[in-house]
């Protein structure tokens, strides 16, 4: 298996941790602290997560520029665009300190009507902390460009899936002795510090990368900031559109508001990840297609990864619509059931970026990925600047469908018109995924139909077994009508394989 499949297969492995290990974790937090302390937490995170992006899109630009000189066997250029790289980074470190002193400052005024003193206390104990960890993290991603450009998935990914089992293990021996938001951001912050180092080791030990500036060449670090920079622009603006809702609602409602809605965004967050997975280890391959100008193959792959990515976001959208009130009363409690509502929507204006998220890549590969960092920021400050008067009005539910209008217009409309100007074939596309959407209907209605004969069995055995049926039903039904031989042959083969060994 090479290490392409097998970054993909660890990824949903990772994900499918993520996932049920958050379903877990979630409910053995809120067991250690009160609903008001997770949300101060929430809250805090939501503030460091717009220090997180200050990476600057130079990752995604060490994978690109890194990935071309390893395919012309450039030994040199790879040395000095490490060295000019980790330079950058040293300067970022200090722009992160300032930065996360200033933004603390800057935004502790919003807060005095809403958070007691106490509260403020230890939001600035969690901020420091956190704060301290994006110091260390943030630079440190260029380790984590290097292994992805040798297409090392199964190293980076397996790390990955390491930290994500192994962090609530800790978090719940660290939690017994002492329960508050302090020590979650301590073990947290000791897991990336772990994984950061890995990430350094294996680069430097295992690849026997170099970091030797040969020379500045200031013309090519301009072109790398300008390419880094509309990557950093789609990435604040990713985080304003993510974050912006739990900040205003800090502000004007409450940290219980904070709390619930924190709820819909990790839902959302995991919804999103199963969609990125497939797509994220081709950033390299895209990046030598558009350099060779072959957008034949450029559609193949987005065709192709479209559709799989269909499969799977169907699936957790249509299970969630069904299962979703229930999964919520086992899962965290009545009192969060507004999640439900929150998340429906966000998910369904979802669909569409995230059966698309290759075009994303196809875009930083053709360095044509401004456009859409223009559009993300027109669409964010929208989203900010209507949804600060609705949610004072109508709370969480108008910051929701708020975002998921924003989204639809900027990545549901304008982003395909643009796809559709580069060469890509949109219509094709959701022609095809039209006819696949009709036929995830039929196992919807069929399960619907079940249910409701089935009557309400309020335990978590039938829900188990209510949703296997839903998946049984809605794997069979795809496989004999929708799924082509491609697709098909990526189970068959692997099974066969197997069977043989």
């Amino acid at each position: 298996m090479n290490q392409r499949k097998a970054g993909i297969i660890l990824s949903y492995v990772s994900t499918g941790a993520n996932a049920l290990i958050g379903f877990i974790y979630l409910p053995l937090l809120l067991s250690f602290l009160t609903k008001e302390q997770y949300g101060l937490y929430q809250l805090v995170g939501s503030i460091i997560a717009y220090i997180a992006v200050m990476d600057f899109g130079l990752a995604n630009t060490t994978v690109r520029y890194y990935s071309r000189l390893r395919a012309l066997e450039d030994t040199r250029g790879q040395e000095n665009l490490l060295a000019t790289m980790l330079r950058l980074y040293v300067g970022i470190a200090g722009a992160i300190v300032v930065v996360g002193v200033g933004l603390l400052y800057a935004l502790l005024p919003f807060y005095m009507n809403t958070l007691t003193v106490a509260d403020i206390a230890v939001a600035k104990q969690v901020y420091w902390i956190m704060l301290f960890n994006m110091v260390i993290i943030v630079p440190g991603n260029i380790f984590s460009a290097i292994i992805q450009s040798h297409e090392k998935f199964i190293f980076l990914r397996g790390c990955n899936l390491f930290s994500i089992i192994f962090q609530p293990v800790l978090v719940y021996i660290v939690l017994h002795f002492r329960s508050n938001i302090v020590a979650l951001a301590m073990v947290q912050t000791l897991c990336n510090l772990s994984l950061f180092a890995a990430n350094v080791y294996y680069s430097v030990f295992k690849l026997k990368v170099r970091f030797r500036l040969h020379e500045w060449e200031g013309k090519f670090v301009k072109e790398i900031l300008f390419f880094s920079f509309f990557i950093f622009l789609n990435a604040i603006m990713d985080q304003i559109y993510w974050k912006t809702g739990q900040l205003i609602l800090g502000a004007v409602v409450g940290t219980v508001a904070v709390a619930i809605y924190s709820v819909t965004i990790q839902l959302c967050m995991s919804y999103m990840s199963f969609s990125a997975n497939i797509s994220s280890v081709f950033l390299p391959k895209l990046s030598a297609l558009a350099a060779q100008g072959n957008i034949d193959e450029i559609n193949i792959i987005f065709s192709k990864i479209g559709r799989l990515q269909f499969y799977i976001i169907m699936l957790l959208f249509w299970g969630f619509l069904l299962f979703g009130r229930l999964f919520l009363h086992f899962w965290v409690g009545d009192s969060f059931m507004p999640a439900y509502g929150y998340t429906v929507v966000l998910m369904a204006s979802l669909i569409i970026p995230l059966v698309q998220n290759t075009g994303i890549l196809i875009l930083q590969a053709k360095n044509k990925h401004a456009f859409r960092a223009i559009v993300f920021v027109i669409i964010a400050i929208l989203n900010a600047i209507v949804s600060i008067p609705l949610a004072k009005q109508y709370g969480a539910m108008a910051c929701a469908c708020v975002t998921a209008g924003c989204l639809l217009l900027g990545q549901g409309l304008i982003l395909n018109i643009y796809y559709a100007k580069l060469g890509i074939q949109v219509v094709k596309f959701f022609v095809q995924i039209g006819k696949i959407f009709v036929i995830t209907l039929i196992p919807v209605m069929a399960s619907g139909l079940l249910l409701a004969k089935m009557g309400n069995h309020p335990s978590v055995f039938m829900l188990l077994v209510q949703i296997f049926i839903f998946i049984v039903l809605y794997g069979a039904t795809l496989w004999r009508l929708a799924m082509n031989t491609y697709e098909k042959n990526l189970i068959l083969v692997p099974l066969k394989n197997a069977l043989k060994k």
